[in-house]
């Protein structure tokens, strides 16, 4: 059907800056698949295990991953199922036995060390163009933007 010709199309900014994000997000992606398919990891693997040896005790709930990743509990369950089979990481109950806690092994902290050294270098040459204060403020708006996608794909799942 065609458009009739008094529709006029939104110019809306936002809309845009979707996309834009979602062009970078999957060049990224890309780039970095590429970089750790050697090892058999994709990048949420990557992030995972950063995030993990980042706690003070290299363990989190899956819950915090998913909240620090800004991707839902499945997404963590299955990244989790792979990186335990991998030997890069372990995991336990806690103290409510439907919670389970990830811990960093040094298996995977070893993996981390390497793979840190080689990608940061790569993030770091994307990204160099973005201050300090400017990729501080873009975090903050990324981590709820996730946040607010998860929120809406889990109650969508429910």
């Amino acid at each position: 059907m065609p458009l009739p010709r008094n529709f006029s199309l939104s110019t809306d900014e936002k809309s845009r800056l979707g996309t834009q994000l979602l062009r970078l997000a999957k060049r990224y992606d890309r780039a970095l698949e590429g970089r750790l398919a050697p090892w058999h990891l994709g990048p949420t693997h990557y992030e995972i295990l950063k995030v993990l040896y980042s706690a003070p005790d290299y363990s989190l709930r899956h819950s915090q991953l998913g909240a620090a990743l800004g991707i839902t509990l499945p997404s963590v369950t299955v990244a989790i199922r792979k990186l335990t089979a991998l030997g890069l990481i372990g995991q336990r109950r806690g103290i409510d036995r439907r919670e389970r806690i990830a811990s960093l092994s040094v298996k995977g902290a070893e993996m981390l060390s390497h793979l840190y050294e080689s990608n940061e270098g790569f993030a770091e040459s994307v990204f160099s163009s973005v201050d300090d204060k400017d990729a501080k403020g873009l975090q903050r708006v990324l981590t709820t933007l996730l946040a607010r996608l998860s929120a809406l794909e889990d109650r969508a799942a429910a």
